[in-house]
């Protein structure tokens, strides 16, 4: 298991701000663990192999998600749909 730092001082993790190294890993990553709701923002569109784990901080992205507002959630991107 690989932790790393984006290399943004964004909120979220956005991959046109994120490091080369940082993107390198991305990219080969056959799963990808994300911790918080920025990160499930700007990544859950994404075609890769993510786990979000986040508190649905708004009624928005609870609704999104499918969840109440405050719950604390593990989420994967498989099979997605808006």
């Amino acid at each position: 298991m690989i932790f790393r730092c984006s290399g943004s001082d964004a909120p979220g993790t956005i991959l046109e701000l994120c490091s080369q190294e940082f993107l390198k890993l991305y990219e080969q990553a056959r799963m990808i663990i994300s911790k918080g709701q920025g990160n499930f923002e700007a990544l859950s569109d994404e075609d890769k192999p993510i786990f979000f784990l986040l508190k649905a901080k708004c009624s928005v992205i609870a609704k999104d998600i499918g969840c109440r507002t405050g719950d604390v959630i593990l989420k994967s991107s498989a099979k997605r749909k808006r």
